[in-house]
Formats: structure tokens, C-alpha cells, sequence
């Protein structure tokens, strides 16, 4: 990768007519958290059946999740379950949502997790189930089938949100889910979203969000809420996402469904396209968005027969999942690392990257206009800070081909001399007209920009963010 003046290419002409920059922040989320989850959920290689039923289960996902705390270097936490922990088909005596005693004991799971720094993630689907309906919610005269509808197609009914103990039957689970030491809750199949999702579910469960944030707060545990898929962004919705759910898929799955690849590109740009939208929705309605985005696992650590992805590519996945503040979540196998894969994941820069953008979200600033729209060669900001820091993406989208990706400094919204840090090319420059790269099909760059020093004693003193 070539970087590149943009004095020298004479691209500076845009800025005079770049759209102003709207800064925004991520703030503190429901749950008063302040950076987003990073870890591994077993969806990324369950999805093909590559992690089968039979070894979905505590022994086998006990390994995988202890190289979060090795390989990794607890740099990544969560050890996500996904779909298949738990009783499909009917909850305890209480209707409340079980683990399957023959695949998870939750609560020992969860302890041993513990003990290594790790959190505990499961998965849950709207509704209760339908073979409960002569049971009575915990702490009540109530009957489940009191508190139902129709069936939502997932072997549950549809909740009657304008029931009282349709809250109570949701604050038992949540107690429950509390007691057994759980950190964080991935609440799937949730409308106005999910899209295709092949069910019958109503036309809007965000009251069961609100619910669910309730019913955490009322634990007294911090719980993470993540919610799933493809969420309406509109403002009414919007606002209800943002203070009752700590993250917010912004797409449809990432995973290919077959058991290898995992993935490919063309996947990672239909996610990429969302979030450039999600972000644009945010951008136009908040300051302070108070969530943050979920653009599903990401696939960093396996080589390309697994993975789907060059490393380049792999590379461009992890900018930009850094990028937008979204969780780090891993879709790998764990088990299955590449030395380039760790390096990625592992890099200290990367990482100190990641913190800053906890907070700052990157938006879309399009070279030459400082616009928003999808573009085949694309630059992204994420702040700047009352500091003046910011960290900027140059990515080229195509599939093959080279390509010089240049964004002015007012193409980005900013001015000044700054010292801008390549996060993974490890040099600096100093500037204060703007910044490019000759960039192959798929690649991107990371800089990390503070504001330059001033001259001392007839030398520049450049700090370079690390």
C-alpha cells in the first residue's frame, strides 16, 4: 500500500464545497456501558452446521472459549451462545426459559467463564411457549395462555403487551437469567425488522425490548441487550432502540450458511451499505445516539478456506467493525487461528483505536464533496474529539483493481496540521491538507490523527498515537 500527497495530486479543490461535519457520540448505553461487547458468538459457526448440533455443547464450547483467554489475551470476553442452549419447545415449572441439562448447564458454565474474566452470552426469541400455557407465571394467579396471543411460528405465542403480568412473566426470566450469573442477552426475531425471517411474527415487538430493559434493570446486573435484525431506523423506532437496548443489528446475517466459507465480500459490503445507512439515520436525528451498532460476527481470525476472506479483506473487516463502534464479536473458530489473524486482533494500536471509537462512531465523507453516500472508493471520520483527534477509513470496495483513495481535510470536516498514525502500516505523517492511499480491491487504512506540534528548538516533535 502506497500512501500518497494530496498536494502532490492536486485534490485539494473539494473542500471548499464539502458538507459541514455534525460530530456525533455513542454516549453511555442502557445498561451504562461505554464501549461495545467484543468477543465470539457460536452463531458465526453454527450458521453451516461447521460447529455441529452434536458438539454444540458445555465440554466443547469450554475449549473454544478458553483461547478467548489465551490466544486472545482476554482482549475479548463474551462467549456467546447462540440459538440451541436452551428447551426448544416448554420452559421450567414457570414457563421460564431452561437450558437443556444435556448440552449446557448455564449457571456452572457461567461461573467457570468467571473464573478465566470471561462473560457469559446466551440467546433468546420473543414470546412464551405455547406447551406452557397451563402453567402460571412465577409470583402469581396468572396463566401463560393469559398473557398470549397467536403462535409467532417459533413454537411461542405472540405477547399481549397491554396484559400487567405480561412484564412479571419477563422479570421471572430475567431474574433467572440473573441468578445463573449471565452478562448478556441477544433477543433475536425482533420487529418492526427481521426481515424474511420465515415466521409469523407481529408487525411490532418493541414494547418486549422495553420490557426486557425493565426487567434487566429490575436484576440489579448489569446485562447487556442486544437486539436482532435489520431494526427499523426511523426516528419513533430509533428512539426506542437507543434507550432500551445496548446494541442494534443493523443488517440480516453476515454468515453464508454453508459450512465453509463463513462468508464473503460481497456479504460484508451488504452489511457495510447498512450500516452506512444506520449511521446517516443517527446522524440526522441525534447528537448522543446511546447505542450501539451490531453489523453481526466478524470474520477476522481463520484463514481465507475458512473465512471467505483475503486477508486484506479480513483486515478491512476489522477497520471497519472498529470503525463504527459496533461490537467485536467473532464469528471463527476459535480453535483454528492464523498467525496473521492474531496479529490483527491482538494489535495494540488497533485496540487503543477501538477505544476511541467506543465513543465516536465513523460516519461516511465522500472525497471531493464530503458527502454520505456509498461509494465504490470511500472515506469515513470518526470525531473529531474536543482534542481535535479523530480517526479517519480509506477503503476501496471493488473486488480487484488498484485504486488511489484521497480525502481531503475538508472533505472530512476538519482543518489544521495533523500527525496522522497508519494503525496497521505502523508510520506517520504530518499534514494539513488531507490524506490518501493507493489501496488494492477490498483494502482499507486506518489513521489515527491528533493535532500536530509545534515546533521546538528548530525541531518537530510528531506524537503518534499509540
Amino acid at each position: 500500500m502506497l500512501l500518497l500527497s494530496l498536494t502532490k495530486l492536486g485534490l485539494l479543490a473539494g473542500a471548499a464545497t464539502a458538507a459541514s461535519l455534525k460530530v456525533v457520540k455513542i454516549g453511555t448505553t442502557p445498561d451504562g456501558s461505554t464501549a461495545p461487547i467484543r468477543g465470539w458468538n457460536s452463531w458465526g459457526t453454527q450458521a453451516g452446521k461447521y460447529l455441529s448440533d452434536a458438539d454444540y455443547n458445555e465440554g466443547h464450547v469450554r475449549g473454544i472459549c478458553d483461547r478467548l483467554a489465551s490466544d486472545l489475551r482476554g482482549n475479548y470476553q463474551l462467549c456467546g451462545l447462540d440459538s440451541g442452549w436452551s428447551v426448544g419447545d416448554h420452559g421450567d415449572e414457570y414457563g421460564r426459559i431452561n437450558y437443556d441439562e444435556s448440552k449446557f448447564v448455564i449457571p456452572r458454565f457461567a461461573s467457570y467463564l468467571h473464573s478465566k474474566k470471561l462473560l457469559m452470552g446466551i440467546y433468546i426469541v420473543p414470546g412464551a411457549f405455547l406447551n406452557d400455557f397451563n402453567k402460571t407465571i412465577e409470583g402469581t394467579n396468572t396463566k401463560i395462555s393469559e398473557i398470549c396471543g397467536a403462535t409467532n411460528g417459533l413454537a411461542r405465542c405472540r405477547l399481549k403487551y397491554d396484559h400487567p403480568d405480561t412484564q412479571k412473566w419477563i422479570d421471572s426470566n430475567a431474574r433467572q437469567f440473573a441468578s445463573w450469573g449471565v452478562d448478556y442477552i441477544k433477543l433475536d426475531y425482533i420487529t418492526p425488522g427481521s426481515n424474511d425471517n420465515g415466521v409469523d411474527l407481529p408487525p411490532d415487538e418493541s414494547p418486549e425490548v422495553q420490557m426486557w430493559h425493565k426487567a434487566i434493570k429490575k436484576t440489579g446486573r448489569k446485562m447487556t441487550l442486544a437486539i436482532s435484525w435489520k431494526l427499523d431506523r426511523t426516528k419513533p423506532y430509533f428512539d426506542i432502540w437507543r434507550t432500551n437496548a445496548d446494541s442494534v443489528r443493523v443488517d440480516q446475517d453476515i454468515q453464508s450458511y454453508s459450512r465453509t466459507p463463513f462468508t464473503d465480500w460481497s456479504r460484508v459490503l451488504r452489511t457495510l451499505t447498512n450500516y452506512l445507512e444506520w449511521i446517516n439515520a443517527a446522524v440526522a436525528n441525534y447528537k448522543t445516539i446511546g447505542t450501539h451498532p451490531n453489523l453481526d460476527t466478524m470474520y477476522v481470525l481463520n484463514d481465507g478456506s475458512l473465512s471467505g476472506l483475503s486477508l486484506d479483506q479480513r483486515r478491512s473487516v476489522f477497520i471497519h467493525w472498529i470503525g463504527a463502534s459496533a461490537e467485536l464479536n467473532l464469528g471463527d473458530d476459535l480453535e483454528q487461528p492464523d498467525a496473521e489473524g492474531l496479529a490483527l486482533l491482538n494489535d495494540g494500536d488497533a485496540l487503543a483505536a477501538a477505544s476511541f471509537t467506543a465513543n465516536y462512531p465513523m460516519q461516511p465523507r465522500n472525497p471531493g464533496s464530503g458527502g454520505n453516500a456509498w461509494l465504490a472508493q470511500n472515506a469515513w471520520i470518526a470525531g473529531p474529539a474536543p482534542s481535535g483527534e479523530f480517526i479517519a477509513v480509506l477503503a476501496n470496495y471493488d473486488d480487484a483493481g488498484t485504486k488511489t483513495v484521497s480525502a481531503s481535510f475538508g472533505d472530512l470536516g476538519v482543518s489544521g496540521k495533523y500527525s496522522c498514525f497508519d494503525v496497521f502500516g505502523k508510520k506517520s505523517q504530518t499534514t494539513s491538507s488531507g490524506l490518501s492511499a493507493s489501496l488494492n480491491g477490498g483494502q482499507s487504512v486506518m489513521f489515527r490523527c491528533t493535532r500536530a506540534k509545534r515546533r521546538v528548538a528548530g525541531r518537530r516533535v510528531v506524537n503518534a498515537p499509540r
